[in-house]
């Protein structure tokens, strides 16, 4: 365990915002947050868990203590004809599960690929991308109840899992610490093709018969050339979520632009946040150090050093002038500190 005060988190969230946490505590073995909890809650009553604060936007200093999990064990539990349950740890960084599931021939997390962030955020936004979605591999996750410092398991089923959305966002909310994740992963993994233009690219390689590992190399290139790279480019991936609305809603949309991309989901239709806001003229539209990322206007990019309020104010305006136009309100994704 190591123990800072006054640390600067320029380096870890990945919009590069120069914010201060009063305290710092990297924990590197489970056990150790036994005795932190306690201190947590009596130090300021403010903790957060932060992994690699890819899915954050800090607006100001953190007047509080967090916690960065560094404890980052990969385990094979059991396996039977069909699948093999791996126990990944919350340090974890997710891409480097992905690589371990690829190499090994397991299915249900390639197309994962690239998602930044750590196993220990992965079940609480229920990430998800090309067709896939944490939650269509995962068993159970491991977490501390903060209520009675008890380490318990909930099953997939429990987790309440939904777009972007869980458990951990709703009744548990701030009520836990997640140790590690046992996902269930494929021992005949069947390959996810039918999202984005996967397909095409593929064909485009000559590649008509494909491996997991072909799908998910083929995500990494798409995702590199779509996506800024937030080591060159602050930015924290999707800013907002894809808006889901009604049948009626989408029809009056679709008459004056029958061109609409769309994706249904039950009983509803699920529209891309990057065409709302390109038809809304921000595509690559640029304020001050701030702007929408060229090839996906749904990256919001800190050219320069922007503070986090000024970030704010950006992804307001997109709220307004998308809501102006389509009568559609975006939600983030990103969570706001």
């Amino acid at each position: 365990m190591k123990i800072f005060e006054n640390y600067s988190l320029a380096e870890l969230n990945t919009f590069h915002i120069d914010v201060r946490s009063n305290k710092f505590i990297v924990v590197e073995k489970v056990d150790e947050l036994d005795n932190l909890i306690d201190f947590v809650e009596l130090s300021s009553g403010k903790f957060l868990i932060l992994g690699g604060g890819s899915n954050i936007l800090f607006t100001k200093d953190f007047d509080g203590t967090i916690l960065h999990l560094s404890f980052n064990q990969l385990s094979e539990l059991k396996s039977d004809d069909r699948f093999v349950y791996i126990k990944a740890e919350a340090g974890v960084v997710w891409d480097e599960l992905v690589k371990y599931s690829v190499d090994k021939n397991l299915g249900g997390i390639e197309n994962l690929a690239m998602i930044p962030g750590t196993v220990g955020a992965a079940p609480i936004q229920n990430i998800g991308a090309y067709g896939q979605e944490l939650k269509d591999s995962l068993f159970e996750v491991e977490y501390i109840d903060l209520t009675d410092k008890k380490i318990k398991t909930i099953s997939n089923e429990k987790c309440e899992f939904g777009y972007r959305d869980s458990i951990f966002k709703k009744s548990l909310r701030d009520k836990f610490i997640i140790t590690s994740v046992i996902l269930r992963l494929s021992k005949n993994p069947v390959p996810v093709l039918n999202y984005g233009n996967v397909s095409n690219e593929l064909s485009k390689s000559g590649i008509d018969k494909p491996t997991i590992k072909d799908v998910s190399n083929i995500i990494r290139k798409i995702r590199t050339e779509k996506l800024p790279d937030p080591n060159q480019i602050g930015n924290a991936g999707s800013f907002f979520k894809n808006p889901i609305i009604d049948e009626n809603k989408f029809e009056s949309i679709k008459e004056k632009y029958p061109d609409v991309p769309s994706f249904r989901q039950e009983n509803k239709i699920k529209i891309p946040a990057a065409w709302l806001i390109e038809k809304s003229g921000l595509k690559g539209y640029k304020k001050g150090n701030i702007g929408t990322y060229p090839n996906q206007p749904l990256v919001i990019v800190n050219y320069g050093k922007a503070s986090g309020k000024e970030i704010l104010e950006f992804a307001q305006l997109i709220q307004s002038t998308v809501f102006e136009k389509f009568q559609i309100q975006l939600e983030p994704e990103v969570n706001i500190i």
